[in-house]
């Protein structure tokens, strides 16, 4: 399905029913990336993919955005879907979209799950992105430079083929292709002046944090300062687990995210 905005395509699927759940996506992923996690989670949810500007099936968008316009296009995306509050469900950069939405309108969501993320770009994760940037020139480098990184230590350990193959495929039909990286480049440059660090003490809505302590990208102990900043959030702290616990963990991912929005506050509690 497409939705259109400032007159470009952005590409999202929709499955189930039951209260609206959203998924946003990490800077590399795309609905497709949530293939294995449909079926569950839209068995008591709408469930919503989208692709964000710049990803997946959507249309390029020129350079200059910010995380704060792909919170305003979900506005806008929400709108057009007549749903006035969602549950949101973000990893990584989709994380911190999910808190630059709840910030910006914290009456459109009503429960987070932030997976592996941030609320600010530190000057460390900001010398991290530019090294991101200045990888583009060869698949070969984009790759070293990027998923070792995303991959915790473990996971690497005991999949050492999977993780030879996963390589190989990347630098063959992904990383060379020059439209993926310039994407890459503007997706990496939104997130660069991050920082909500004196907004998220205002969210309200139930939040929880996943923080796996394997995440050399977002880090274990931002993810502890999100928790401790917002009120009332929960925090999970994930050992042996990197940065895409969704692919690392899909098992345990699946039930934690089933486990919270599954279970509603208008429940009573004996």
């Amino acid at each position: 399905m497409i939705f259109t905005y400032q007159g470009k395509d952005i590409h999202y699927q929709e499955q189930g029913q039951g209260h609206p759940l959203l998924l946003l996506n990490g800077v590399m992923m795309s609905t497709e990336s949530w293939a294995p996690f449909i079926a569950p989670f839209s068995q008591n949810h709408r469930l919503i993919l989208i692709d964000l500007m710049d990803q997946g099936k959507s249309a390029a968008f020129p350079e200059g955005y910010r995380m704060a316009d792909q919170a305003a296009m979900l506005q806008a995306f929400l709108d057009h879907l007549g749903l006035a509050r969602v549950s949101v469900l973000g990893t990584s950069y989709g994380g911190a979209l999910a808190l630059q939405l709840a910030c910006d309108a914290p009456g459109r969501v009503d429960r987070l799950l932030l997976a592996a993320t941030r609320a600010w770009t530190d000057p460390l994760f900001r010398d991290m992105c530019e090294s991101w940037l200045h990888a583009t020139a060869s698949p070969q480098a984009f790759y070293t430079a990027t998923i070792p990184l995303f991959y915790g230590a473990t996971f690497q350990r005991n999949q050492a083929p999977w993780m030879a193959h996963r390589r190989e495929l990347l630098e063959a039909s992904v990383f060379n292709n020059p439209d993926f990286l310039a994407r890459m480049g503007r997706l990496i440059r939104s997130i660069m002046d991050f920082d909500l660090r004196e907004r998220i003490g205002r969210i309200s809505c139930p939040t929880l944090v996943l923080a796996p302590e394997e995440d050399l990208v977002m880090m274990p102990w931002e993810n502890r300062r999100i928790a401790q900043a917002i009120p009332g959030a929960e925090l999970i702290t994930l050992p042996a687990t990197g940065h895409v616990l969704f692919l690392e963990r899909p098992e345990l991912f699946t039930a934690l995210a089933m486990g919270w929005f599954d279970y509603r506050r208008e429940i009573p509690i004996p």
